[in-house]
């Protein structure tokens, strides 16, 4: 099976699905379930709209991504043809951008406006503080420009006491003819709310405003769509209460709830049949999500028939839980028609892909991490395996140049330059160039030091303690030190260390089993060559947040633990219903066989601590789930053990069959 989509028949629609295309009625709710094929609705909505004669120029979609708008995009113009083009199908940011573009005078700029953005905002945002004789470091420049944006989106007290250098900021962008990304919404809830003839065109082109994945809308973006469609306007709204899960960067699930308010002909047509998972996985997310109280309620259902049992694992350690998720992968893959692809693993904090990556490379899968950087990719992780390559090679010339760069050591781009001519001239590696008599006496003591304490490392690492050996790496080359000066606040620093320290342990892992260093490097090596891209066949791990929208045969939901997840700041801030949304889109993304795991020892912030199993566990609803180290018995036990097996035969098999040809 693949983690292609799987809709309805593509010659019908069911009948939710039907009333919600062809309504007539004025504001319409279309609440789409997981998998329930909300895409599909509302692109044969707009293509029914056009077809019963509304001109394509008075239909307005409006969605978060640019990605989103040009695949709805894509799939009207092969219903639609050259109808399409005169769709306007944009994200809300784009929507701004064409009415100030239009109505640019109204705020003194010019149709040719800039929309200004990362650097270019830091630029203007640094001279204004130093004008104002403020502070305007990067950290500085950052943290206000952060507070600017929560202002202009409501949600920071406009008496915070920087109305001053929001005042001279936005002045500034005005005399350069350009706005930022705020303004792209709140200058046209200006423009609507101040200019009746504006406010009269853009009704007209908006004459049916569609907008997809509204749960995600935050209360600008609700402004602005009320000024643009009257309270018995053609508005539909696409979304799901139940997968709302970026109120941390502004959304705003009481939108939704809003709406039968400012709407009071309010049409709610709810889409519950499910076209991806099994029933079993479905019970087992109605009964989690029942919970919450701040719901409009809907109830999935299957047409893919009652299914497997989720199962729940209860590991020791996080290693020991990284293990056995990949071992089962292998065994499924290895006993079924199943592909690495069709796998996926979630969690709810990308740190915890550390020991994942560790054990895929360990068994040769071939992964990709999506919407984060590999472990491996990490720059502490390749700063520390600079050190240890050199120990271990001190002819790699490449290790070299990182680690002596790593930290500064005051030595210039001409000093290395002036090295390398050196070396090469002596025909040597750049470490043995450092202790040539003349180049030190010459200018750079500091080379023969940093050699030196190479192979002193290198002594440690042959003679001592393997677990000595790497701590005195950290401490003599300054790494440590480094990533906590670097490091912009005490999450960071804790996620750097955590990566550092997740490597030491793979280290001492080589080390107990009496292989060296250069065992140890040369093995990444090979494992890291069999890491392959994100188009290929690999197994896929990410966060629940970079999954939504996604599905795969079969998914496995790690650290489910209390205070993971539900993550703790989530609790204390009275989140937990959010948590449990996102608890819901992890469980929705299976279509066949769901996992979910926890630990019971964890490592945070270098202190070992006992870790309970998350109350979500509990909630899925005990007859659509089965505890597998409680029950011993169970069919999923019987299940997972007789993968194995046949993983391990087809194993043994295939190791004969080479022994016979060799």
């Amino acid at each position: 099976m693949s983690s292609s989509s799987n809709g309805p028949n593509p010659n019908q629609l069911n009948s939710a699905q039907y009333e919600a295309v062809f309504y007539r009625g004025g504001p319409l709710l279309v609440l789409a379930g997981a998998g329930s094929g909300k895409t599909r609705v509302i692109t044969e909505r707009i293509a029914a709209l056009v077809e019963r004669d509304v001109p394509p120029d008075a239909v307005t979609a409006v969605t978060f991504t640019n990605k989103a708008a040009k695949e709805m995009r894509q799939r009207l113009t092969k219903r639609l043809g050259e109808q399409a083009k005169k769709l306007r199908i944009c994200t809300f940011h784009a929507l701004g951008l064409a009415m100030l573009r239009k109505h640019a005078g109204h705020f003194n700029r010019k149709a040719n406006l800039s929309v200004f953005a990362g650097g270019e905002q830091r630029g203007v945002l640094r001279s204004v503080l130093q004008d104002m004789r403020l502070p305007s470091d990067a950290k500085q420049v950052d943290a206000i420009l952060g507070r600017i944006s929560q202002l202009k989106n409501g949600l920071l007290d406009g008496d915070s006491g920087l109305q001053p250098v929001r005042q001279r900021y936005d002045t500034l962008l005005e005399r350069m003819n350009a706005v930022d990304f705020d303004d792209l919404l709140l200058l046209p809830i200006r423009l609507l709310d101040e200019d009746a003839s504006a406010q009269a065109l853009w009704r007209e082109r908006c004459r049916h405003f569609l907008v997809d994945e509204y749960q995600d809308s935050s209360r600008v973006q609700y402004a602005l769509v009320r000024l643009l469609v009257p309270p018995e306007g053609n508005l539909t709204v696409v979304g799901d209460d139940d997968q709302s899960i970026y109120g941390w960067r502004g959304a705003e699930i009481s939108n939704l709830f809003q709406l039968d308010t400012d709407y009071p002909s309010l049409k709610v047509v709810r889409l519950e049949e499910n076209y991806r998972s099994t029933a079993a996985i479905l019970h087992a997310a109605n009964a989690l999500i029942g919970n919450n109280s701040q719901r409009l309620g809907k109830t999935l259902r299957s047409n893919l028939g009652r299914g497997k049992p989720a199962r729940i694992w209860e590991a020791a350690t996080p290693e020991d839980e990284a293990e056995r998720v990949v071992a089962d992968i292998v065994a499924r893959c290895s006993s079924s028609k199943s592909c690495w692809r069709d796998f996926c693993i979630l969690y709810r904090a990308s740190y915890q892909s550390r020991p994942l990556e560790l054990a895929l490379r360990e068994r040769g899968v071939p992964y990709h991490v999506s919407g984060g950087l590999s472990f491996f990719d990490r720059a502490e992780v390749r700063d520390v395996l600079s050190y240890l390559r050199l120990v271990a090679n001190p002819d790699d010339d490449l290790a070299f140049m990182r680690a002596i760069s790593r930290p500064r050591r005051g030595i210039g781009d001409k000093a290395l330059g002036d090295l390398g001519v050196f070396a090469h001239q002596q025909g040597c590696s750049l470490l043995n160039a450092c202790l040539d008599d003349a180049l030190i006496h010459a200018r750079q003591p500091v080379f023969a030091g940093f050699a030196q304490m190479i192979s002193g490392l290198g002594h440690v690492f042959d003679h001592g303690e393997a677990d000595d050996a790497f701590d005195a790496l950290l401490e003599e080359s300054g790494l440590e030190d480094m990533i906590v000066a670097e490091a912009d606040d005490e999450r960071e620093r804790d996620a750097r260390l955590g990566n550092v320290q997740a490597l030491r342990r793979w280290w001492l892992g080589y080390a107990e089993n009496g292989r060296n260093i250069a065992d140890f490097i040369q093995n990444l090596a090979l494992l890291a060559d069999r890491e392959e891209d994100k188009s290929g066949d690999v197994v896929r791990l990410m966060t629940v947040h970079a999954a939504k929208g996604l599905e795969f045969d079969h998914v496995y939901i790690i650290g489910v633990e209390e205070g993971g997840f539900p993550h703790k700041n989530a609790i204390e801030e009275q989140r937990l219903e959010e948590e449990r949304r996102l608890m819901y889109v992890a469980v929705t993304r299976a279509r066949f066989y769901l996992t979910l795991s926890c630990s019971r020892k964890r490592r945070r912030f270098g202190q070992v601590e006992s870790m309970k199993p998350s109350p979500f566990l509990q909630e899925l609803g005990g007859e659509f789930v089965e505890w597998v180290d409680r029950e011993p018995n169970s069919d999923a036990a019987h299940e997972e053990a007789q993968s194995h097996m046949a993983a391990m035969r087809q194993r043994l098999e295939a190791a004969m069959q080479s022994s016979k040809k060799q």
